[in-house]
C-alpha cells in the first residue's frame, strides 16, 4: 500500500508483513526519529477480555525491559483512544525470516550444513535461555518468529539469528491457531495447559528437526489433527528421512521432542551444545558466556513461576503500573 495511505501517529504504514489470529505486522517508517520500524497491530475486542488495557501494558513493559543482542527490542506500546486496537513497535529486521530460509533450503532437499545448523540454532537458543532466566516464555516459537538479519550482497549465508513474537499466541485456545503456528506446539499446551520454558524447548526441537529434515515431525488436514499427534503421536524418526543424520544428532533430536516436559533438555543452550557435538563442529564464540544464572547443568538457579502470559490471549494476566505508558503521538 501506499506511504500516506494510512498513518498511526508519527508512524507511515507502509508495506504488511504478516497476518496471524492475533493481528497484523507492518513495515513502518518513524516519521519523527526517521528510521523504519515493525508495528504489530492487535485488535481489541469483545472476546479479549474487559480487562485488556490493563493485561497489555503489563505485558509490554515486560518485552521493552529485554535487552538480548538476539532478540528484536520492542521500543514502544500503546492502545488507541478508542480502545479498538493495540500496537506493539519494534526494531525492524531487514531480511527474511527462518521459514523464508527453510523453504529454500531444507524443504527443496538442501539440508544446511553441520555448521550453519548450529551458527542458526545457537543464537536462538542463548536469546530463549534469557527470556526464560527472566521469566519470560516466548509461547509462539516457530520459524516465522526467527528473523535474519541482512547480511552483505557478497555472501549468501542467512543473517545473524534474531528473536520476535514473544508471547503473541501463549494461551490461545490451540484450535484456533494456523496450521503453520499448531505444527510447533508442546503436548502441554496443546491439552490447553499453560506453557513454560520447556514448552518452548519442544518448538526448538520441531525446529531443529524441521531443519535437519525439510519435514516436519507431525503432520494433519487439521489442527485438531495435529494437536492430537503431538498429545499421543510418536515422530518418525529423522534418520529415516535424512539418512545421513547420526544416531547422536537423532538422539538429541527425539530428546528434545519428549511428550514429558522433564524428559527434555533443562535449557535450550544444552540442547544446541549436544547438537553441536554430535554434528562434530564447535560452538559460536560469546554464546555460552552470554547466558545469566545458569548453573553448570544448564538448570536455572532461581526457578519462579513464568510472568509474561500472552499478549493477544486470554490468560489470567498481572496487573501493571500504567504510569510508564507511553501516550499516543
Amino acid at each position: 500500500m501506499g506511504t500516506n495511505q494510512s498513518r498511526l501517529g508519527k508512524y507511515e504504514l507502509q508495506e504488511r508483513l504478516g497476518r496471524s489470529v492475533v493481528g497484523e505486522v507492518w513495515k513502518a517508517f518513524d516519521t519523527q526519529e526517521r528510521r523504519y520500524v515493525a508495528i504489530k497491530i492487535i485488535p481489541v475486542d469483545a472476546q479479549t477480555g474487559a480487562d485488556f488495557t490493563q493485561r497489555f501494558y503489563h505485558e509490554a513493559q515486560i518485552l521493552v525491559a529485554l535487552h538480548h543482542p538476539n532478540i528484536v527490542p520492542v521500543r514502544d506500546f500503546r492502545i488507541e483512544q478508542s480502545g479498538s486496537k493495540a500496537y506493539i513497535i519494534m526494531d525492524y529486521v531487514e531480511g527474511p525470516s527462518l521459514a523464508d530460509y527453510l523453504s529454500t533450503t531444507a524443504h527443496m532437499g538442501k539440508i544446511p550444513s553441520p555448521a550453519e545448523v548450529v551458527r542458526l540454532m545457537a543464537p536462538i537458543a542463548a536469546a530463549l535461555d534469557y527470556a526464560h532466566s527472566r521469566n519470560v516464555i516466548h509461547g509462539a516459537l516457530r520459524p516465522a518468529a526467527i528473523l535474519l538479519d541482512k547480511q552483505s550482497e557478497t555472501t549468501s549465508s542467512p543473517g545473524e539469528s534474531k528473536l520476535t513474537d514473544f508471547g503473541l499466541n501463549s494461551m490461545q485456545n490451540p484450535l484456533a491457531l494456523a496450521l503453520d503456528d499448531v505444527s510447533y506446539i508442546s503436548p502441554e499446551i496443546a491439552q490447553g495447559m499453560a506453557g513454560t520454558d520447556r514448552s518452548d524447548l519442544y518448538s526448538l526441537g520441531v525446529i531443529l528437526y524441521e531443519i535437519c529434515t525439510g519435514a516436519l515431525p507431525f503432520h494433519g488436514d487439521t489442527a485438531s489433527d495435529i494437536l492430537m499427534q503431538h498429545i499421543h503421536g510418536t515422530p518418525i524418526s529423522p534418520a529415516l528421512i535424512n539418512p545421513h543424520i547420526s544416531p547422536a544428532l537423532t538422539a538429541a533430536i527425539l530428546r528434545s521432542l519428549a511428550r514429558d516436559p522433564a524428559a527434555r533438555y533443562p535449557s535450550a543452550i544444552a540442547l544446541v551444545t549436544t547438537v553441536a557435538k554430535a554434528l562434530n563442529t564447535s560452538m559460536p564464540e560469546g554464546i555460552s558466556q552470554s547466558l545469566p544464572g545458569r548453573d553448570e547443568s544448564g538448570v536455572y538457579r532461581a526457578v519462579n513461576p513464568p510472568s509474561l502470559s500472552g499478549i493477544g490471549g486470554n490468560a489470567a494476566w498481572g496487573t501493571g503500573n500504567l504510569d510508564t505508558m507511553n501516550s499516543p503521538t
